[in-house]
């Protein structure tokens, strides 16, 4: 591979000053604007695939899990009010998760939602994915597109386990919202041009993952007939934090990201993400006190993630 680069990169500078010798000039793409659009009645399918991996070893001992989920979700757009702000309301219409912990395997399909657990020490999970599918939040987008409200969500998470019932918190669901929004790069781009973004995974009993990712805009190009911007991703740093969880104290964690991957086409007619695909493993030190007792540990978590947008 890297053969290759090298013979492309001679051929690239050889040709480059072969024609500014010639007094041609290089076309290079105008700079192009990526801006979200939310169009008044407008529908949009998604369909996600997630797919996470998870090693942690405690005091030598690996605790293994594994989960997969499929979601079809549809955003449908209301009209603008007086003020400029549109309604956009939530809600998934298919759910399967496949999840294996601690040597326990639970299913979930939103097919048959009132299927009981096998064991009934997981009926409190799949209380979560229940809750989860009836979900309707309506997200209150500004003249700008940004997130200031969030509706339809109040006793939500009336019979969920209190470490769990972040996930259904308002302010929560707004923050995820805007970070996504504002995935897009501020200005003007053209190819070649990078920018850096924070977020954070809320991941459930006081857990929650930041991340640092860095975006490069290649350019345009074709699929399915469509002109679409790609962007690529990768993620630079990662760091993990447990709060108001008094059995579970983070006493040392040094985790990175050892393999990285994202690639993303943007529908800059429509203004809508046309699919994306990622892949992030992180790897490192992971010490816990549990119940006041230390446990060095160490992560291996590997998280795949495919969101299609359907025509």
């Amino acid at each position: 591979m890297l053969s290759h680069i090298v013979r492309g990169f001679r051929f690239g500078s050889v040709l480059s000053l072969s024609l500014l010798a010639s007094g041609w000039a290089v076309p290079v793409q105008a700079q192009v604007k990526l801006e979200h659009k939310f169009l008044e009645g407008r529908k949009t399918v998604t369909h996600t695939t997630m797919k996470i991996k998870q090693t942690l070893t405690l005091a030598g001992m690996a605790q293994e899990t594994e989960s997969e989920r499929f979601a079809i979700s549809t955003d449908q757009a209301g009209k603008r009010d007086a003020d400029g702000k549109i309604r956009i309301e939530k809600k998934t219409d298919k759910l399967s998760v496949n999840l294996k912990i601690a040597g326990m395997e639970v299913t979930f399909d939103s097919d048959d939602p009132n299927k009981k657990a096998a064991n009934p020490l997981l009926e409190p999970i799949l209380n979560i994915m229940r809750t989860a599918t009836k979900l309707k939040p309506v997200l209150v987008r500004d003249q700008s597109g940004k997130v200031v409200a969030v509706e339809g969500v109040d006793q939500a998470a009336d019979g969920i386990p209190e470490e769990f019932r972040g996930e259904f918190d308002p302010e929560r669901i707004k923050k995820t919202s805007n970070q996504e929004f504002e995935t897009l790069p501020s200005d003007a781009v053209k190819p070649g041009a990078t920018w850096t973004r924070d977020s954070d995974l809320p991941l459930g009993a006081g857990q929650s993952m930041a991340f640092t990712t860095d975006y490069k805009y290649i350019g345009e190009v074709q699929e399915g007939g469509k002109k679409l911007d790609k962007i690529e991703a990768k993620v630079t740093a990662v760091s993990l934090t447990i709060a108001n969880n008094p059995m579970v104290k983070l006493t040392k964690c040094e985790v990175k990201p050892t393999e990285t991957s994202e690639t993303m086409l943007f529908d800059r007619e429509a203004g809508e993400w046309h699919s994306s695909k990622s892949k992030v493993r992180i790897q490192g030190v992971l010490d816990l006190e549990i119940n006041g007792m230390a446990f060095p540990g160490k992560l291996d978590l590997t998280i795949e993630t495919e969101s299609v947008r359907q025509p």
